[in-house]
């Protein structure tokens, strides 16, 4: 079984909350919702380059900071264009379970707005410092 196959696996029993990050072995788990999983491991300094990814919702603003942290391959269960633009350019294999023109905000009824800040960025570095602004991390 590669990392990404139990990344996914471990993502669909339940147990590990909204985002699983494997790599031989290690993992790293997060029942946070949205980018906040990955803005606290990068936050907290962890070393995430070839890890494996599995998360319940990637829009772009998630795969610039998969692609800020190394990790080399994501599935998620619905997935944004734009993030598949953003995988295909950073060499990062993907895979989801449904793929949308746009990730929505909880409520439904508009553009996530973190998908929104980070609509004209193309660098991961600077939306990691972006989003970290937001969040004020």
């Amino acid at each position: 079984m590669t990392d990404l196959e139990k990344a996914r696996e471990m993502l669909h029993s339940g147990r590990y909350g909204n985002c699983v990050l494997y790599s031989r072995e290690i993992i790293h788990t997060s029942k946070a919702r949205g980018i906040m999983p990955m803005m606290e491991f990068l936050s907290a300094g962890l070393d995430l380059k070839g890890f494996s990814a599995a998360d319940t919702v990637a829009g772009k603003a998630l795969a610039l900071l998969f692609a800020h942290a190394g990790i080399t391959a994501v599935y998620a269960d619905i997935m944004s264009t734009g993030a598949v633009g953003v995988f295909n350019s950073h060499g990062i294999r993907c895979g989801y379970g449904k793929l949308v023109e746009t990730i929505k905000n909880r409520s439904g009824d508009g553009v996530c707005p973190m998908e929104q800040a980070v609509a004209g960025i193309d660098e991961p570095g600077r939306a990691f410092e972006v989003l970290r602004g937001i969040l004020k991390m």
